[in-house]
């Protein structure tokens, strides 16, 4: 809870939120430094904000100011930050995914490899199933081979770390 009798630190909150909302509007809201200090700088920046949101122009961070910056502020960081990721491959170290098994998290393999069919020559990407059939078994082994990992066939966590971080490297090319 914000301590309202602390000026110089609700004064730097402000500011922090007030940054944030400059890049989240793309500049409409003027760039301000958060040092504390309630300047031109910061009126401007709260003047800004309340002629966008249909407040009262004051350059006053009054309560119903404060409060629609807070709110527009977090929603700025929601929408700012990344997607939360999945952790579907199980944490002990001996587990590994092998012929002739069937589960959601083969088919995420092989979702993984579709995409990675695009890049490797010698992946085919076939559509997913959630079966750990022959021809995953041959594109893990292809995509072991190339990645100087052992050549087994199975999906192990090293496995899984190398063919997760190739899918989000050229997940992020194509997005």
């Amino acid at each position: 809870m914000r301590d309202i009798t602390d000026e110089r630190n609700n004064i730097s909150e402000l500011q922090k939120y007030l940054r944030e909302l400059h890049y989240d509007t793309r500049g409409e809201i003027p760039l301000v430094n958060p040092d504390g200090i309630y300047g031109p700088e910061t009126a401007a920046a709260v003047e800004a904000f309340q002629r966008i949101h249909s407040l009262p122009v004051t350059g006053e961070a009054d309560n119903a100011t404060w409060n629609a910056i807070y709110k527009e502020y977090q929603a700025a960081v929601r929408r700012r930050a990344r997607p939360s990721p999945i952790f579907p491959f199980p944490e002990e170290d001996d587990y590994e995914i092998d012929e002739g098994e069937y589960s959601d998290i083969v088919a995420i393999v092989q979702f993984m490899l579709r995409l990675l069919a695009n890049a490797y020559d010698n992946i085919d990407g076939m559509p997913p199933e959630g079966v750990y059939n022959e021809s995953t078994v041959k594109d893990i082994k292809a995509f072991q081979q190339t990645h100087n990992l052992p050549v087994t066939g199975r999906v192990d966590k090293a496995t899984w770390n190398a063919l997760a971080e190739a899918y989000n490297r050229l997940n992020q090319i194509d997005n």
